[in-house]
C-alpha cells in the first residue's frame, strides 16, 4: 500500500501542474481587474478592495506578481498547496496507523474536486491546506501541549481565513471538538480552560480586527440561480468519482452520503472522537443552508467538507481492509472504482480545463471578414472582461474590438436601423442541452454558429461562437473543436 500511495502522490503532483497551465477563468480574470483598478499598496487589498471576489492571501500573492505573470504562475502557491494537503492528509491519517496514512494519500491525490479546485489562482486551495493543517496541530497539540503546535494552529487558523472565508466551517469544527475534549476530561477542567483561552485567545482577536478592517461592509457579488438538490448532488457524485448529474450520480451520491454515515457511526462505536470534529466540519453547511438558503451556491462552498470528507473515508477503508480476505478484496475494488472514477473526471479537466478563451478569439481574429474583428455576447460583464484580457495575446490586439449592449444601440440608432451588427457573436453556456444552429439578434441579424469552445465543468463556460451572415461567408468548423 506505501508503493501505491507513493505512486499516486507523484501522479497527483504532476496532474496538478498540467491542470494549473490552462486558461484563467472568469473569477481569476474578474481579481486581476479589481486588483489593477483598486489596488496600489499591500493594504489596499484589505481596505479598499472589500469585494467577495477578493481571497485576500491569492490577492496578494496575484498582486505581486503583477498583471502579465502566466497562468502557472499566478496558480502556483495554490498548486503547492494542493500537493500539500495530500501530505498533510498522509500525516493525519498515519497517526492512526501507516494504512490509514497511505489511504488518505491515495484518495487526497487522486480526488477529481480537490486538484480542480486546487489548480486556481481561487482561495479554495489554501483554505484546504490550512483547514488540514490546524487539525492536525489541534491533535498534536492534545497529546504534547508544546507551544510550537500552540503557534502552528494560530497561524493555520488566521491565515486560512485570509485564504477563505469557507473557513469558518472547519473552524466550528476545531472548536466543538476542543469544547467536546474539555467536558469529556473534567477532572482537568482548569487545565482545559487554560488550553482553550491559549488556542483560540489570538486567532479569535486577530480575526475580528481582520473582519472590522477588511470584511465589514464587503460588497457581495450576484451569482448565477441554481438547484440545490442538483447541485447537493454534484458535489457527492463528484466526490467519489461519478458524473455530475443523471441518475448514476444520484446513485453515487447516495451511497457517498451512507458511507459517511457508517464511518462516523464506526468511530462513534470506536470511542474515537474524532468524529465530532468530522460531523460538525461536514454537517454544519448543510445546516446552515436548510436555516437560510443563500443566495448563491457552488460546489466550491463545499470543498472543505470534501476534503475532510476523504480523510474521513480514509478510516473507513482502512477498517475494511482489515476485515479478512473479503474485506480486502471489497476494499481496494471500491478504491480502483473510485481512483478510476476521479481519473475520469480529471481527464476531462485536463483536456477542456475551464474553457478556451484564448483559443477562441484566435478563432475569431483569423476567420474575420476584415481587419477590424468587432465581438458582442449574451453577457457583457463577463464575456467583455475575458475579449479584453485576453486580446493582448492575439496577432492584432487593438483591432479587436467588443461592443456591449449600448454600443449596438447606439450604432443601430445612428445607422437609422440599417446597422450590421457586431461579426461575432458568443453565446456563454454552463452546458451544451441547447446550441442552435441559427441565431436571431433583437436587431433582426441572423447569426450562424461557426464553432463551440468547450469547458470541463464547475468553473467558466462553454463559448458557441456565432458569426453574422450579413458579412462574407466563411465555412463552419465542427462544433465542440475544443
Amino acid at each position: 500500500m506505501l508503493a501505491i500511495a507513493v505512486a499516486s502522490f507523484v501522479v497527483g503532483a504532476v496532474v496538478r501542474v498540467l491542470a494549473a497551465q490552462n486558461d484563467l477563468w472568469f473569477d481569476e480574470v474578474w481579481t486581476l481587474q479589481l486588483l489593477r483598478e483598486r489596488v496600489h499598496s499591500f493594504g489596499d487589498v484589505f481596505t479598499n478592495l472589500k469585494h467577495s471576489n477578493n481571497h485576500h492571501l491569492c490577492s496578494l500573492w496575484m498582486w505581486l506578481v503583477g498583471q502579465n505573470a502566466s497562468a502557472l504562475v499566478y496558480r502556483l502557491p495554490f498548486v503547492l498547496a494542493s500537493i500539500g494537503t495530500v501530505a498533510l492528509a498522509g500525516f493525519i491519517g498515519a497517526r492512526r496507523s501507516w494504512l490509514e496514512g497511505c489511504i488518505a494519500v491515495i484518495l487526497t491525490s487522486w480526488s477529481y474536486l480537490l486538484i480542480h479546485f486546487g489548480t486556481e489562482a481561487r482561495g479554495y486551495s489554501l483554505a484546504i491546506f490550512f483547514a488540514l493543517l490546524a487539525w492536525y496541530a489541534l491533535q498534536q497539540f492534545e497529546e504534547r501541549r508544546s507551544w510550537i503546535w500552540t503557534i502552528v494552529f494560530w497561524s493555520a487558523v488566521v491565515l486560512g481565513f485570509l485564504a477563505h472565508l469557507e473557513f469558518v466551517i472547519c473552524f466550528a469544527g476545531l472548536a466543538a471538538w476542543a469544547l467536546w475534549r474539555l467536558a469529556r476530561h473534567r477532572s482537568k477542567w482548569r487545565q482545559g480552560v487554560l488550553d482553550l483561552f491559549a488556542l483560540f485567545t489570538v486567532p479569535v482577536v486577530l480575526l475580528l480586527a481582520f473582519y472590522f478592517v477588511a470584511i465589514r461592509g464587503m460588497e457581495v457579488a450576484r451569482g448565477d440561480p441554481y438547484r440545490l438538490w442538483p447541485l447537493l448532488i454534484k458535489t457527492a457524485s463528484y466526490m467519489f468519482g461519478g458524473p455530475g448529474s443523471g441518475a448514476v450520480a444520484g446513485i453515487i451520491a447516495l451511497l457517498a452520503v451512507a458511507s459517511i454515515y457508517v464511518v462516523l457511526v464506526y468511530l462513534m462505536f470506536e470511542r474515537d472522537d474524532r468524529w465530532i470534529f468530522y460531523a460538525v466540519v461536514i454537517v454544519v453547511p448543510l445546516v446552515v443552508i436548510a436555516i437560510q438558503r443563500p443566495e448563491q451556491l457552488y460546489v466550491r462552498y463545499f470543498i472543505i467538507s470534501v476534503a475532510v470528507s476523504l480523510v474521513l473515508l480514509s478510516s473507513g477503508y482502512a477498517a475494511l481492509l482489515r476485515r479478512g480476505v473479503a474485506g480486502l478484496g471489497i476494499g481496494l475494488t471500491l478504491l480502483a472504482v473510485f481512483v478510476a472514477g476521479n481519473a475520469v473526471n480529471t481527464g476531462n479537466l485536463l483536456r477542456f480545463g475551464r474553457g478556451h478563451y484564448l483559443a477562441a478569439l484566435h478563432f475569431m481574429e483569423k476567420n474575420s471578414g476584415g481587419r477590424e474583428v468587432v465581438i458582442t455576447s449574451d453577457h457583457d460583464f463577463r464575456n467583455a472582461m475575458l475579449v479584453n484580457y485576453y486580446k493582448r495575446y492575439l496577432e492584432r490586439p487593438d483591432y479587436i474590438r467588443y461592443m456591449d449592449g449600448p454600443a449596438l444601440d447606439a450604432e443601430y440608432g445612428r445607422a437609422k436601423g440599417t446597422s450590421l451588427g457586431a461579426e461575432w457573436l458568443i453565446l456563454h453556456r454552463f452546458d451544451l442541452r441547447e446550441h442552435p444552429e441559427r441565431v436571431t439578434d433583437h436587431f433582426g441579424n441572423n447569426y450562424q454558429l461557426m464553432t463551440i469552445y468547450r469547458y470541463s465543468d464547475l468553473s467558466g463556460w462553454n463559448w458557441l461562437l456565432y458569426r453574422n451572415l450579413n458579412r462574407p461567408p466563411v465555412t463552419p468548423h465542427s462544433p465542440l473543436l475544443q
